[in-house]
């Protein structure tokens, strides 16, 4: 068994789980064959990324969604709000809804295209992209913290694998965090 194995089973059988604020102690030796299973473990993983991630962006005000969209606007070009929508794989309701609170705080605008006045296109002001630092410092933080048994090395080649593994290959953006 490797070393991360046996990490990730120490921790699931002493640490509890904090999840949406409260407590939910581990049940490790009813779990310990699923241990073994790659899908428990990226499904564990998500839980963990998730509760890291979400309190320190609800504090600024943000949820992980509204984080994601003024992320994929940071670009240069204005993009639709079907690009956005299909890029982040949030269901149209959601991005409309998600947009118009955006939109109304300021963070973005919304504009017809001058070619197809049916699409809409997105793209950040000032207030958006301070709001999208913000966003990324509590997401970084959030992150080194719920990977810390990882290396640095061990992050990039993570980083890099889930990429891959998402079919991104190659055009998955490193930013040398920790």
């Amino acid at each position: 068994m490797s070393d991360f194995s046996n990490h990730w089973r120490a921790q699931l059988s002493t640490k509890p789980t904090i999840m949406y604020g409260c407590s939910v102690p581990n049940q490790a030796t009813s779990t310990a064959p699923a241990l073994g299973s790659a899908d428990f473990l990226i499904a564990r993983l998500h839980r963990t990324v998730r509760d890291h991630v979400e309190g320190p962006l609800a504090e600024a005000g943000f949820s992980l969604k509204a984080h994601w969209v003024l992320t994929c606007l940071l670009g240069e070009e204005p993009q639709s709000q079907q690009q956005v929508c299909n890029a982040l794989a949030i269901d149209r309701s959601d991005m409309v809804r998600l947009v118009d609170e955006l939109e109304e705080r300021g963070l973005l605008t919304r504009t017809r295209d001058k070619k197809d006045r049916r699409k809409h296109t997105l793209a950040l002001t000032k207030a958006g992209r301070a709001a999208q630092k913000l966003c990324d410092a509590a997401v970084n933080n959030a992150l080194d913290s719920a990977l810390q048994p990882l290396s640095r090395d061990e992050r990039t080649t993570f980083h890099h694998l889930a990429g891959k593994a998402l079919g991104l290959g190659e055009r998955t953006p490193r930013k040398g965090k920790k």
